[in-house]
């Protein structure tokens, strides 16, 4: 009898332990990756990754439909803030513009990858709850920046997940990881230098031996950090690609390897320019970089700074590009009390100069900055490229190197720039604004997890065993 017993309870420890991989996982958590990608009007989830490398998925039955996924995005302010920036009795009489709640986020298709699950989703310009960052603005006077947002992501199941065995898994509980993937931005190193915040990339081949250029991406004013407040070091890589498509494959190619400098100024341009400098040149200091080929970019009010940057420092950079800048009477003092930049002072720039903007731009004026700049520059050789169309966003152009001057295009000229170079012929390149094209990527992530029904299954077969040997003991006692 005592061993039918004991051959009972041990054929009940192998059932047990055979069929834990089917019903222990039912309930259990399965952490997921928000992964984006900077799109033209800023960063955006564009895909999210479950972790079910662990599960003995059928993936071949997986369907886009068996998913659903909503997108909350809230303020990062505390309570105190909120009353002090925030409302229409606040001191700045801001608002949130761009916070979401629970919105439903289309799945466009889905993926396996190393085990995972990918889901894709639909990212476009009328896309609800795709942004990371909130535009937070005062309607009247205009004045507002781009702050981070807290994301938080929902994922249910309509119907089961279908295992190799047959089975569905069904009742799970989907828990997001913190840190939202982002592979053009996590190229980035984040620093401070006299209390100017940057970001800062290295090329790849920044270590073989030869000296490499510097670009520097002054921002435009939505990335500022608005007297502190949205002092992040992280929205002028966000808000647009200017930075991050001059640390891509494609500019990195162009310019054999390339270090891309992108500082935030805590509120307004004008007030660093000291700050700047010293950055820059600390920068050089701790870098293989070449002195000779340090380039200026700039956008709205970045456009501007990209250019007092060159008046303060006419020795320091080889080339400028500026995107629609905001040198106009109506944005000099947007953010703070501003600085007028003098004709005398453009026409002081003595280094290659390309300029880009749209007529309709109803932000800056098109005739008081890019086309000013271009007249007073023109007989040094400086280039003008118009867009008919476009607006404020002229940038989408310059970030994706598509300004071109008798069939070379922005990047190349600039990689060619030198100091000490001859100045070039004047040339007026006006083109028709054309649709801009849609990026799209994928970003994936893998990590590896502990099997859960393994180690339930030894602690399963331990406490059986520890049972059997104790009722065993104790008939042989008796």
């Amino acid at each position: 009898m005592k061993k039918i017993t004991t051959y009972l309870f041990s054929m009940m420890l192998l059932f047990s332990f055979a069929i834990i991989p089917v019903y222990a996982l039912d309930g259990q958590n399965v952490n997921f990756d928000l992964h984006s990608i900077v799109y033209d009007d800023g960063e955006a989830i564009d895909s999210v990754v479950l972790k079910t490398s662990n599960l003995e998925i059928d993936h071949s039955k997986i369907t886009k439909d068996m998913f659903k996924v909503h997108a909350t995005g809230t303020t990062v302010y505390s309570s105190q803030l909120e009353n002090e920036f925030f409302g229409p009795n606040s001191q700045s009489g801001l608002e949130h513009l761009g916070s979401y709640k629970d919105e439903e986020r289309e799945v466009e298709s889905v993926e396996e990858k190393n085990g995972n699950i990918i889901l894709h989703l639909v990212t476009n310009k009328e896309t609800k709850g795709k942004n990371t960052l909130d535009f937070t603005a005062n309607s009247k006077t205009l004045k507002g920046c781009n702050s981070l947002l807290n994301i938080k992501y929902t994922i249910t199941l309509n119907e089961g997940l279908p295992l190799k065995d047959g089975s569905e898994l069904s009742n799970i509980q989907f828990l997001q990881n913190e840190k939202i993937i982002n592979e053009e931005i996590d190229k980035f190193s984040a620093g401070e230098s006299n209390g100017l915040k940057y970001q800062f990339y290295t090329p790849n081949n920044a270590n073989d031996g030869n000296k490499h250029p510097l670009i520097v991406w002054f921002h435009g004013g939505g990335e500022s950090g608005f007297r502190g407040l949205h002092y992040n070091n992280l929205s002028q890589l966000k808000a647009n690609r200017g930075a991050v498509a001059l640390a891509s494959d494609e500019a990195q190619n162009i310019f054999n390897g390339a270090y891309v400098l992108a500082p935030q100024t805590p509120h307004e341009w004008s007030e660093n320019i000291d700050d700047a400098t010293k950055l820059i040149n600390n920068i050089i200091k701790n870098n293989n970089i070449d002195s000779n080929r340090i380039y200026s970019y700039g956008c709205s009010a970045g456009g501007y700074m990209a250019l007092d940057m060159v008046v303060h420092n006419p020795n320091l950079f080889a080339a400028v590009v500026s995107t629609c800048p905001a040198i106009d009477q109506q944005n000099i003092k947007t953010y703070g009390e501003g600085r007028i930049i003098t004709d005398e002072e453009i026409k002081s720039i003595n280094i290659p100069t390309w300029v880009i903007q749209a007529k309709d731009d109803t932000t800056v004026k098109y005739e008081e900055s890019a086309l000013r700049v271009y007249t007073l520059l023109k007989d040094k050789g400086a280039i003008l490229t118009t867009y008919e169309t476009g607006g404020h966003s002229s940038w989408i152009h310059t970030a994706k190197n598509e300004p071109a001057n008798n069939g070379e295009h922005l990047w190349q000229w600039t990689a060619k720039q030198s100091l000490n170079d001859e100045i070039k012929t004047p040339v007026e390149n006006t083109i028709k604004n054309e649709p801009v094209k849609k990026t799209s990527a994928v970003k994936t992530g893998d990590t590896n997890h502990v099997y859960l029904y393994v180690v339930t299954g030894s602690i399963s077969m331990a406490v059986m065993a520890e049972y059997i040997h104790n009722k065993n003991k104790k008939s042989i006692t008796k």
